[in-house]
């Protein structure tokens, strides 16, 4: 069946030659165009008109006005030209490919859908990618990207609209025939779209967006002159009609329900327009010391690699999409039952164009990604940000909650996994088996400190691993920051010792609350600060003596005005196990704060001959006492000049940065990637779109119009036929109805 594409024409020549180029070039199928001049006063569109007349397109036909009538008569005027379903296309649009089929499927796909409108540039509750907002488009920029990457997101979902927008409406016949055409009380236009499509919901019909179609709109150039002085008296107009429009409108935007569908679309257009690299990262849902590299190293390399971070935990993925603008994106998907594990991550891989994996740590859907990457067709690379890999403690700690000493021999090993409850079940042999195929397979292998490269290789012989040191921010002197909260201490000269971070047993918890009590029984002129948290206290939180105060959760740019605040002259690492890098003591050292370390670990390799701290020895570290001596030790007053030369260590130490951080690791990347990515098949658009949240929405039942236009005799003819059709008489006079009033009459029926 034809559709008639009608667009009403006022000035503006340039705009209308364009759009009208853009209909002929881009649209298919059994159309006719139908140009309306609204006697505009510039002879360049008489002029334009001519011209196209002249050329006897078959499909087009070019109309004037004898006299102004404003866009509502015009539109009316080409509503009534036929007995086709009608696009009203402002003169200030350009179509795309596959736009009108679009719109038809649309339309066709409930014959309650009265009105279709679909995804716009500036199109207010249309618009995309910003929600009512015009997103002005560049000049001579392609809009095929864009469509194309509605078009491959969308579902299609056709969601229900409070009210169709204007610059591209198209409207069933059977709508037409069931309420008429525009009121002509809205004049030269504006807000005569609005008062339609509530009077059309209000009889059962639908309003829908549809969106797998992209239509720009440069915005209101022929209407500009006028629409200062229509708006209000319009909205009047229609608010005393329509008194919930406002609310519904406002409710409508507060919940955004097509703000899925835009995320969707974004995501393909991200991949189609964006870097060519993809890298999905993956982590556990922890947080800490992991989940700050990877979101520093996402951010220095945002500009040549699409990335994306996913919280694996089982078979629930939150996988964000970090945007080239600094905006994310976040997908909840969750594996399907019976899905094979290496058919998820490939499809997530394929919806999201990415070529390679970095894992960072898998300790929380550990299984799945070992079957899964066992046979898989893409290169990944593994950060060693801890020891998990080599012992399911994580922490190397034995029973007793003491260092083993990294033992690699698998009985010992098996006896100490036996005596701790938590890993009684474990297989040592089989966990490193599988860990060491995994590694083994890797495209790359990353350390943060030398300390953690041999010892995953003395774990992993032959798998040895580049060493790239965590980058650290530099200050920024724009940071400004906000309120903050801190702990007052006793305005005296007692030195305060200070340990940072989230503490856990690991990180030595219970050895810092020993040496607080060590510190009270002894009556040692010393204090403790926990900028931080402890496992079993997260503050803030003071002790009645104030020997032991908890700070709290802190911005680590704060960090330097705390240990200030705090009167810092030493920053503690009571760790029980090793660490592998710490961003904590590059912290410190940042802030020009000398550090004890244990004898473990990255700690004791990146101090030990820094002159920025100290080492203690196996027995302090294993003596709470003799660590508490060293401490009061360090912080005398007879130690100053020492502590003071440490402290200027401390501040000339030279930090890895961000920047040489990411450029190091994308080297790895760039080498690894594959030449081409091989076809696969992606997450249906349906999943994509609900993974992102995706609820629709439905218009409330809408109060009845108080000025409500007159219903045609066609309308209450149906309607008397709709009430009488179970009857004989009724079945008759049913049956004599013309196709539109049937279709307008069953659409009130459902």
């Amino acid at each position: 069946m034809r559709t008639d594409i009608v667009v009403p024409i006022y000035n503006a020549p340039d705009d209308v030659r364009r759009c009208v180029d853009s209909v002929l070039a881009h649209t298919r199928g059994d159309y006719r165009l139908v140009l309306i001049d609204d006697a505009s006063p510039d002879p360049a569109i008489a002029a334009y008109c001519a011209e196209l007349a002249g050329r006897a397109l078959p499909h087009v036909t070019v109309l004037a006005n004898a006299r102004n009538l404003g866009f509502t008569g015009t539109a009316n005027r080409g509503m009534a030209l036929s007995r086709a379903d009608v696009i009203l296309l402002n003169s200030d649009t350009v179509v795309t490919a596959g736009w009108l089929d679009a719109l038809i499927r649309c339309a066709g796909s409930d014959p309650r859908i009265g009105t279709v409108t679909p995804f716009s540039n500036n199109a207010e509750i249309c618009s995309f990618p910003r929600f009512c907002e015009n997103n002005v488009w560049p000049e001579g920029a392609d809009p095929e990207p864009v469509r194309a990457a509605l078009a491959k997101a969308a579902v299609p979902t056709y969601p229900d609209l409070p009210t169709g927008v204007g610059f591209c409406f198209y409207v069933k016949r059977a709508l037409i025939d069931a309420i008429g055409t525009f009121d002509p009380a809205f004049g030269a236009g504006y807000g005569e779209e609005n008062d339609f499509c509530l009077r059309a919901a209000a009889l059962g019909w639908r309003n829908v967006l549809c969106d797998d179609a992209f239509v720009l709109h440069t915005g209101g150039r022929s209407f500009t002159t006028q629409k200062d002085a229509l708006v209000p008296q319009n909205t009047a107009t229609l608010l005393a009609r329509h008194p919930g429009y406002i609310r519904l409108v406002r409710d409508y935007i507060a919940a955004d329900p097509p703000r899925a569908l835009r995320e969707a679309a974004l995501a393909q257009l991200a991949v189609a327009t964006g870097p060519s690299g993809g890298v999905l990262h993956v982590i556990h849902d922890h947080g800490g010391g992991t989940e700050t590299h990877v979101r520093a190293l996402i951010a220095a390399s945002r500009g040549g690699w699409r990335n994306y971070l996913a919280v694996a935990v089982g078979d629930h993925w939150q996988v964000e999409e970090h945007r080239a603008d600094g905006s994310v994106g976040t997908f909840e998907i969750d594996r399907l039952q019976d899905e094979p594990w290496r058919d998820f991550l490939r499809a997530m891989c394929s919806t999201f164009g990415v070529g390679l994996i970095h894992l960072h740590n898998i300790s929380a859907c550990r299984e799945g990604i070992i079957t899964a990457l066992e046979q898989f067709d893409l290169p990944y690379g593994y950060t060693v940000h801890d020891v998990n890999f080599a012992c399911p403690t994580i922490t190397f700690l034995d029973p007793g909650g003491r260092y083993c000493g990294g033992v690699t021999d698998p009985e010992t090993c098996q006896r100490c996994l036996a005596a701790q409850p938590a890993y009684a079940t474990a297989d040592i042999v089989d966990w490193r088996r599988r860990h060491h195929a995994l590694a083994s397979r890797a495209a790359f292998l990353i350390a943060p400190s030398q300390w953690a490269a041999d010892q995953f290789e003395s774990y992993f012989g032959g798998c040895r691993a580049t060493v790239i040191a965590h980058g650290t921010p530099r200050p920024d002197a724009r940071y400004v920051p906000g309120a903050r909260t801190a702990v007052l201490l006793p305005d005296d000269d007692v030195p305060t010792i200070a340990v940072l971070g989230a503490i856990g047993p690991d990180k030595g918890a219970r050895r810092l609350e020993r040496l607080v009590a060590l510190s009270r029984e002894r009556g040692v002129r010393v204090r403790f600060v926990l900028i931080g948290y402890l496992d079993r206290e997260h503050g803030p939180w003071q002790s009645d003596d104030a020997r032991f105060t908890v700070h709290g959760r802190y911005d680590p740019r704060d960090l330097p005005d705390l240990l200030a605040h705090y009167r810092v002259a030493l920053v503690l690492y009571p760790s029980a196990g090793p660490e592998t890098f710490s961003y904590t003591l590059s912290e410190a050292w940042a802030a020009h704060r000398p550090v004890l370390v244990p004898p473990i670990g990255a700690l004791a390799e990146r101090v030990r001959g820094s002159g920025a701290g100290w080492v203690m020895t196996d027995g302090e570290w294993h003596e709470e006492s003799a660590m508490l001596a060293r401490i009061v030790e360090i912080v005398a007053p007879g130690s100053a000049e020492a502590h003071a030369a440490a402290a200027a260590k401390a501040q000339a130490m030279p930090h890895a940065t961000l920047s040489g951080m990411a450029t190091a690791t994308i080297d790895l990347y760039a080498a690894a990637y594959p030449r081409a990515l091989r076809a696969a098949k992606p997450l249906l658009p349906r999943r994509v779109r609900d993974a992102l949240g995706y609820h629709p929405w439905r218009p409330p039942v809408p109060p009845p119009a108080s000025a409500p236009a007159a219903e045609p005799v066609r309308v209450r003819v149906a309607r008397v036929a709709g009430r009488l059709r179970r009857t004989g008489f009724g079945t008759w006079l049913y049956r004599q109805l013309p196709a539109p009033m049937m279709e307008a009459l069953k659409a009130r029926l459902r």
